[in-house]
């Protein structure tokens, strides 16, 4: 039976950028202070290796990596190591011609799971011109059950989440670059995700700059009910956090958002978000 109290570790790193040695370097030192935690399950920040900005965006091909390259097998080596599933922030993927902003998820044998390739790509930046947009919208088992991943931008964007928790998630992992003066926004819309869809949403954000654009960390940990569990200032930080699925629930049962939904009633792209054919909608 799956534990469903799980500790995680949110790396709220400073990146180097557009210096991925130097970046795997930190990143492999934080993943080992982490471990001293005795986490379940350990978070990096977004673009983690190269950084987010525009001339990144410009010149992706020198930032991609293969899934067999040096981060990935950096990451899955200190998850078997230690012993952690890892939600191993996003970098740039390359896949034959393509390159995808890509979230690889491994558990606690250093097996990759899969990866999430971000859907919504901020063309603002001109990230839609770097990566091509992910369509995939997975939910892994990990040991201690359902969790899915989303990406930044992400959050914006209702559909993904309500997919995830249609699909089983109890917990939203969330790997980001979102910049300052944005707190407000990223408070706010975590939040939102977390009540509306009645799970756990854990976000790890970066700290540092990146051309013009800081970015103010306030990594983040929130429960079914809307509540802070843990939140990280504007330092380089490691932030622990502890979360009992056990209240998903809890929550569900005192209100039953699910069972009162409407879905024959809603738009024809509403009615049917992917889910899977053995899926039974729930009962009282």
């Amino acid at each position: 039976m799956a534990e469903r109290k799980i500790r995680a570790a949110l790396i709220q790193m400073d990146l180097a950028y557009r210096d991925p040695a130097a970046n795997r370097a930190k990143a492999s030192e934080l993943i080992d202070k982490a471990a001293e935690l005795s986490p379940d399950v350990v978070l990096l920040p977004e673009t983690w290796t190269s950084a987010y900005s525009v001339p990144v965006f410009h010149n992706i091909k020198a930032y991609a990596e293969p899934i067999d390259g040096p981060s990935v097998s950096m990451l899955r080596e200190k998850a078997r190591r230690y012993g952690f599933n890892m939600v191993g922030g996003s970098l740039a993927l390359a896949e034959g011609e393509v390159c995808y902003n890509a979230a690889p998820v491994i558990n606690r044998k250093g097996e990759l799971l899969g990866k999430y390739c971000k859907m919504h790509l901020y063309s603002a930046m001109d990230e839609d011109m770097a990566f091509t947009h992910g369509t995939e919208m997975p939910v892994w088992e990990f040991d201690f059950g359902k969790a899915a991943v989303m990406t930044c931008y992400d959050i914006r964007f209702v559909e993904l989440s309500r997919t995830f928790a249609l699909r089983g998630a109890k917990v939203i992992f969330v790997v980001s670059n979102f910049p300052a003066p944005k707190l407000h926004h990223w408070r706010t819309l975590l939040q939102a995700r977390a009540i509306e869809n009645q799970l756990f949403v854990v976000a790890c954000n970066r700290v540092g700059s990146a051309e013009e654009y800081t970015y103010f960390g306030h990594s983040i940990a929130i429960d079914p009910w809307g509540e802070t569990i843990a939140e990280g200032g504007e330092k380089e930080q490691i932030i622990p956090v502890e979360i009992d699925l056990d209240a998903v629930d809890v929550v569900r049962s005192r209100i039953p958002m699910f069972y009162d939904r409407r879905p024959l009633s809603y738009p024809d792209d509403f009615q049917k978000p992917g889910l899977p054919a053995d899926y039974k909608w729930p009962s009282r």
